[in-house]
């Protein structure tokens, strides 16, 4: 069985650091490619701003260049609240050995996640470091925190600031010819 790290979230939008973290902690973890996993509705989220083709279209202008993605449509097929562990049982059963890949603020979350004891056991999580959010050693990839957020690009959109630091250049010119975010 091939492992992979499986990175979800709302992709609204997909940011340079969303392709970079994943690329860096792929082989920090001597994962065999990352699979990106938008989700429907994130149950400790509120909804995405943005509707789910835009994202999927998006994420996939973000990762074209990058072999190692792949991205998988199974939450969004599923539909409504997204449980990340029915997710990676989904994907065990396909004969996919996952690892998740979540943010410093996931993981402080994460004893909120549905049936985590079982996440912990089945996705054996890494995570992402943010300054200031307190992550287990073990769990935490080496990379230096990067302050692109998917928060940061939409307000730049809507404000008119550059985005040329924050999204891949085909996602900018995607977001500007179907108006999001402004």
């Amino acid at each position: 069985m091939t492992h992979l790290l499986l990175f979800g979230g709302s992709f609204d939008p997909p940011t340079l650091a969303h392709v970079s973290i994943a690329r860096e902690a792929m082989k920090q973890t001597h994962a065999g490619g990352v699979i990106f996993m938008p989700a429907a509705q994130s149950p400790l989220k509120e909804s995405s701003h943005t509707d789910n083709a835009h994202r999927l279209a998006m994420l996939t202008l973000a990762t074209a260049d990058e072999p190692w993605a792949s991205i998988s449509t199974l939450e969004l097929e599923r539909g409504g609240t997204s449980y990340t562990i029915e997710t990676v049982e989904t994907l065990l059963e396909e004969g996919v050995q996952v690892q998740l890949l979540i943010g410093a603020d996931q993981w402080s979350q994460f004893p909120h996640w549905h049936r985590h004891e079982a996440l912990i056991e089945l996705g054996n999580p890494v995570v992402i470091p943010r300054n200031g959010i307190d992550v287990p050693p073990e769990r935490r990839l080496h990379i230096e925190p990067i302050v692109c957020s998917s928060t940061d690009a939409r307000n730049a959109v809507k404000s008119g600031q550059p985005t040329a630091n924050l999204l891949n250049a085909e996602v900018a010119k995607y977001i500007e010819t179907h108006g999001l975010y402004v």
